[in-house]
């Protein structure tokens, strides 16, 4: 369902950056070349998110706006919202009046992660990586109920009824990626995670492409 949207938007968009500058000389400087007033907590603080978009057969607007903070070391934790708008057209096929179905739906959740960055054991590029663990719980409504015997049936051939039904879907997501600095307070985030708890109704399909900017302040 909603993970064709994330599977060829967040991949598109994945590899369409300069990643040649991920991986460039030693020159490029990580996180721990930046010292900062660690006696303020607001220079502890990073604000930031992604929007993504999508338009065709299945429309799809994402806004996540996120913040983190750094407790200790290089170790942050971070809360995360989550809109998202989706408009499918023509998904489900309804086998009594011979007919294309559309529906749209809006869902609505969060999620809270933690993140290491491994400058405090290289002062250079490779400081940039970080592992990443998160927990996120989305939420919404779909008008057609999953049930045995249904007359309408979506792409992977599910049977539904016409009704109301409230989806939750709680996902775990381990792995890692780079941050990498294109400012004196910000950075560009690249990652590459996995949904440990992936099932029918999750958004995401393995692996999880995500890219996000975070501006200190």
């Amino acid at each position: 369902m909603i993970r064709i949207l994330y599977k060829h938007f967040l991949i598109a968009l994945f590899l369409s950056l300069p990643l040649t500058c991920v991986f460039a000389q030693d020159t490029i400087p990580s996180l721990s070349a930046k010292p900062h007033n660690t006696g303020n907590f607001w220079h502890r603080v990073y604000l930031g998110g992604n929007l993504g978009f999508q338009f065709g057969s299945i429309t799809g607007i994402t806004i996540s706006p996120e913040t983190r903070i750094r407790t200790f070391d290089q170790f942050y934790v971070g809360l995360r919202v989550i809109y998202q708008y989706f408009n499918y057209k023509n998904y489900f096929w309804d086998t009594d009046t011979k007919e294309y179905l559309s529906y749209e739906s809006s869902v609505y959740g969060g999620g809270i992660y933690l993140r290491y960055y491994l400058a405090s054991l290289f002062d250079n590029f490779l400081g940039n990586i970080f592992a990443h663990a998160e927990y996120e719980y989305l939420t919404y409504n779909r008008p057609y109920v999953n049930t045995i015997g249904g007359h309408i049936y979506d792409p992977y051939g599910n049977s539904f009824m016409p009704g109301n039904q409230i989806v939750e879907v709680n996902s775990v997501f381990v792995g890692g990626g780079y941050g990498q600095p294109i400012g004196n307070r910000v950075r560009l985030d690249l990652m590459i995670l996995f949904n440990l708890n992936d099932s029918y109704n999750s958004p995401y399909s393995n692996p999880i492409f995500r890219i996000g900017v975070g501006v200190g302040l």
